[in-house]
């Protein structure tokens, strides 16, 4: 029991601290960000806990599965004569645990150290953002945006690379993936600017395409959203270091060269909006 109780005062300390998550989507620059966050002296952003979008469904099977068979014994005893109850779990609990699960992961990632933020990346977390406001309540996202017709082609080319011919059976040709891609690139902006309206100042938009040579300008009002020092040294520090780990690949108007007229025709009929309230070319 005292070891429970010492894990319980390790877990307040975290909460207690600045958390924040670095959402997006698929090749938007958010591996850049996470380390250039982590080589700031005031931040451990270590890595992808993948937390809505695995461990919760996860948990959710694991607790359904068990109050179905714990009903299963219970009425047993029933039909019995004995006393019998499920025991039965909520959902609720599963929030719970999930609020554990981060706190003990973040804890970990912190060591010894004492950082005045911890960040973690999931680009993934940003359609649940809804669902991991209620595990951390207090918490900030760094939203990373870009133009989504570049996205396109950079998951497209990162897709195929890594998958053996496996995305290709899903999407034939890029068109294909266009397609399917543009209400994913309309759904992530839109989820984002929901929980910004949602909760107020809890919310970082960042253009991924700003990340580019010196980055100072886009990074201090970052830092400041953060609370950690801004200063232009600090910042070109670790933006090195990000460059050095993770290269940020943002080439904006590569779709130019990809798009045939039916792409840009159809990105156009489903994002031509998004993309005028972002201040992008729709060329």
């Amino acid at each position: 029991m005292e070891e429970y109780h010492k894990t319980t005062e390790r877990l307040q300390k975290v909460f207690d601290k600045e958390i924040v998550f670095i959402v997006g989507a698929t090749r938007w620059g958010t591996a850049w960000l996470q380390q250039f966050l982590d080589a700031h002296p005031e931040i451990c952003c270590k890595g992808e806990g993948h937390f809505t979008d695995i461990l919760l469904p996860l948990l959710a099977n694991a607790f359904d599965e068990y109050n179905s068979k714990a009903e299963v014994v219970g009425n047993r005893m029933q039909q019995s004569g004995l006393a019998g109850n499920a025991a039965g779990v909520t959902f609720e609990d599963v929030h719970h645990l999930i609020t554990t699960a981060i706190g003990l992961i973040l804890d970990r990632w912190t060591g010894d150290t004492e950082p005045k933020v911890i960040a973690e990346k999931t680009p993934e977390h940003i359609l649940s953002l809804h669902l991991l406001v209620r595990a951390v309540p207090k918490m900030k996202i760094i939203h990373v945006f870009r133009d989504g017709r570049d996205e396109a082609i950079s998951a497209w080319d990162f897709n195929n690379a890594i998958s053996k011919g496996e995305f290709q059976k899903k999407y034939p040709n890029l068109n294909d993936f266009v397609e399917a891609f543009s209400a994913n690139w309309v759904n992530c902006i839109t989820a984002a600017k929901r929980f910004d309206k949602e909760t107020p100042g809890n919310c970082f938009h960042l253009r991924a395409e700003n990340l580019q040579g010196d980055a100072v300008d886009e990074l201090t009002p970052l830092l400041n959203f953060l609370g950690v020092d801004p200063s232009r040294d600090v910042i070109k520090e670790a933006a090195v270091k990000a460059w050095e780990a993770a290269p940020l690949d943002v080439d904006p108007g590569d779709w130019k060269k990809k798009f045939d007229i039916a792409m840009t025709l159809s990105f156009q009929r489903q994002c031509g909006q998004l993309l005028k309230l972002l201040e992008y070319d729709e060329d």
